[in-house]
């Protein structure tokens, strides 16, 4: 999520006499003000807005770093891991060089990326990659969500996911591409799903157009990334959406993948997949290089 320094105390005192001004004219019919919009509309106008990347058709990166395609193999290994603005890159890399079971990963979904960190990654630690930007963050970086795979990727794609944030107006999106491995084609998304900030409707529409996008005849799906779910009900919610799209939930009851002020409050990050049976799953909850944590599965083509 795009981080705010003013503090609370600072925006209401900022924003409160806005909110109030919109309120006085919509009561004498000179503007048209829905219940509790007038607030949002006032902190929309004095918070600085996100610049975003609209265009699904660009900006779109990719690039080559894998040796060969890997010899097939009766199990492949994914990992979803957000990386936190792309800030820990040397980090991450003596991570997934280092620590089981991410060395073995087929392919890699990153989210909160800029291009200079995924291809850092994908040179140090030999994969092809698709990276496509959704928006700047604060720092002047882009903010986006990468894919990386050791097997050939094709077809990359940009995918714009329904609404902006409602003060912030930041976009969301997902990266997909189609790797083909083991002689059969894996249809791969890297998304990242709206903070819980924003309406719960507009979280839905972004989960469900992520599931729209995908052909009902795709026989190996991956789906994975921040979700930003903060409750049990939420991963309940999100899960049985994906389940009527004929996806299963490849990382259930792995418990919290992310900390937030030294608490560790919920499972944000998920792996979905169709025509995979999983043989095991697990957070790595000890990796320090994001306020994430990386999750993984193994999985066998069925």
């Amino acid at each position: 999520m795009i981080r705010s320094r003013p503090t609370l105390r600072r925006l209401a005192a900022l924003f409160l006499p806005l909110s109030l001004g919109l309120v006085a004219l919509g009561a004498v019919g000179l503007v048209s003000v829905r219940p509790g919009q007038a607030a949002q509309l006032a902190l929309r106008a004095g918070l600085p807005q996100t610049e975003n990347y609209p265009d699904p058709t660009g900006p779109i990166a990719t690039g080559h770093y894998a040796p060969a395609a890997p010899l097939a193999g009766d199990e492949l290994l994914v990992v979803t891991y957000n990386l936190r603005y792309a800030e820990a890159i040397s980090e991450t890399i003596a991570t997934f060089q280092s620590v089981d079971p991410l060395a073995a990963a087929d392919f890699i979904l990153l989210q909160e990326m800029d291009e200079v960190g995924v291809a850092a990654l994908a040179r140090a630690l030999g994969y092809d990659y698709v990276y496509a930007p959704a928006s700047v963050a604060e720092d002047g970086d882009d903010f986006g969500n990468a894919i990386l795979s050791r097997w050939p990727l094709s077809d990359p794609q940009k995918l714009i996911l329904p609404g902006l944030h409602p003060l912030t107006g930041q976009q969301r999106t997902a990266t997909r591409a189609t790797a083909r491995a083991g002689g059969s084609d894996i249809l791969l998304y890297s998304t990242h799903i709206e903070i819980v900030t924003a309406p719960v409707a507009l979280r839905m529409e972004q989960m469900a157009a992520v599931l729209a996008d995908v052909p009902g005849a795709a026989e190996r799906v991956i789906i994975g990334g921040d979700f930003n779910t903060v409750t049990g009900e939420g991963v309940q919610t999100l899960a049985e959406q994906y389940a009527a799209g004929n996806l299963d939930h490849a990382t259930p009851g792995l418990g919290p993948t992310l900390t937030r002020f030294g608490l560790r409050p919920s499972a944000a990050d998920h792996l979905f997949t169709r025509g995979f049976d999983v043989v095991d799953a697990g957070v790595l909850g000890d990796v320090s290089a994001s306020d994430h944590f990386p999750v993984w599965a193994r999985l066998r083509p069925r």
